[in-house]
């Protein structure tokens, strides 16, 4: 009776969730869980509290309860529930920002699930997002090349847009915008699409899709002067983030609120935005957006040509956090803004020295042209990435792609000769 009765509390605990009574259903969980016997029925439950936590932005909760269901996936010896906990625990490190620690879990993800399920294909995601968190781009396109594919075989739409999504991450980091909007407007597409035609099922999950693509569309669009409609996309991802409280969502949101106002010189509405956003990603131990917003604050300060001592000293918690991290880019981008400041104070040689750190970690990154001999990503640019994974500006391999309608041609890298693969045409946006 007992037993039945903690089973009834945890479908009371969906309901409200699905309600969107989200406290509640995590009171209703965490009650039933002290009452539980059943080892299936405890991974399960900590597997609901797991994904509230996610939602409300408690990254330190999800970690927590990916940690428990790990256990209990030892103790019954079963390798479905292992996946799945590893995945879990992949996930919260990658959103953390323990990187190496989320690439290996999701390995473990892929050696206990079966091979070809839709959990590699979000184990292979996970790790794309860790290694542009590491900036290692060819593993990154490496993973959703393989992600397109299981995809494809699974029919996993949600899957899909989030292989496109990140692949427009990776032509922002590298500041190819105009690629950057092509994958993240067909993104969107595919979203709605996906939330037009839903069933009824997971619709918590899909309009999350919708609000995120929006969100993240937004960014290019403004880095190409279509403010208005990047705050657009930017204000109804807000909307819908505030209605439902989805916090890491509303805090992204206001960093991107706060680049918008930026760009347009009303930088004293900026920094409120950034400032909202600082307290409220640090509450949710979200470090890499943390330093984005440090970032546009400095250069909000910068800008105003006020508060000089503070901007050093957050510039000075934004290296050390992107640092911590491993993220090459962002601590260049570090660099190269203080060098900008360094150059307002007449220290031209210190200027010097920190700019060819910042031309250092791009060449670590593995952000050289090899055909030109500089480095991607510091300036806006066309970048081409090839199926062997190696990137260049687009102008100096221009020859080589007008041939390839004809016949392979070899990666001016890695000289190994290269076709378009099935799945890899179906990445291209532009």
């Amino acid at each position: 009776m007992g037993q039945r009765m903690t089973r009834r509390q945890v479908e009371e605990g969906l309901n409200l969730y699905e309600e969107k009574n989200y406290d509640a259903a995590i009171k209703k969980w965490t009650i039933s869980l002290q009452k539980m016997k059943s080892n299936r029925l405890r991974f399960s439950t900590l597997g609901h509290l797991a994904s509230a936590s996610r939602d409300r932005g408690r990254n330190k909760d999800y970690l927590v309860y990916a940690v428990q269901q790990i256990d209990i996936a030892h103790e019954l010896d079963d390798n479905n529930l292992r996946a799945q906990a590893y995945l879990t625990l992949a996930r919260a490190n990658e959103m953390l920002a323990d990187y190496f620690k989320a690439v290996s879990y999701a390995r473990s993800t892929l050696q206990y699930s079966p091979p070809g399920g839709s959990i590699q294909g979000y184990a292979v995601l996970t790790m794309a997002d860790s290694y542009i968190g590491l900036c290692n781009f060819s593993k990154v396109v490496e993973c959703l090349d393989k992600a397109l594919i299981i995809s494809h075989e699974n029919v996993d739409h949600l899957m899909e847009v989030q292989v496109l999504s990140t692949m427009g991450k990776v032509y922002l980091a590298l500041k190819d915008f105009s690629k950057a909007h092509a994958y993240q407007r067909r993104a969107l597409e595919m979203a709605l699409s996906n939330a037009a035609f839903n069933d009824g099922q997971n619709v918590n999950v899909t309009s999350k899709f919708v609000r995120l693509t929006k969100l993240k569309l937004a960014t290019p669009l403004r880095l190409m002067g279509d403010f208005e409609n990047a705050n657009k996309y930017v204000e109804e991802a807000m909307g819908a983030a505030s209605s439902l409280g989805d916090r890491p969502v509303q805090a992204k949101c206001l960093v991107c609120i706060g680049d918008i106002q930026r760009s347009q010189n009303n930088n004293e509405v900026a920094c409120k935005k950034y400032e909202a956003a600082i307290q409220m990603l640090q509450d949710m131990n979200d470090r890499y957006s943390y330093t984005l917003a440090m970032i546009g604050l400095v250069k909000a300060f910068l800008a105003l040509n006020t508060q000089k001592q503070t901007a050093n000293e957050i510039l000075a918690t934004a290296l050390s956090t992107s640092t911590s991290m491993g993220n090459k880019l962002l601590q260049a981008r570090c660099h190269l803004l203080n060098e900008r400041m360094l150059k307002l104070d007449h220290q031209l040689e210190e200027a010097r020295r920190v700019l060819d750190t910042a031309q250092r970690l791009y060449q670590e990154a593995d952000l050289l042209c090899s055909v030109c001999k500089t480095s991607m990503g510091m300036q806006p640019d066309r970048i081409q990435i090839l199926p062997c994974t190696h990137m260049f500006h687009e102008r100096c391999i221009m020859d080589l792609l007008q041939k390839w309608t004809h016949q392979a041609q070899p990666c001016p890298k890695c000289n190994q000769n290269v076709l378009f693969s099935r799945s890899y045409i179906a990445l291209l946006c532009s």
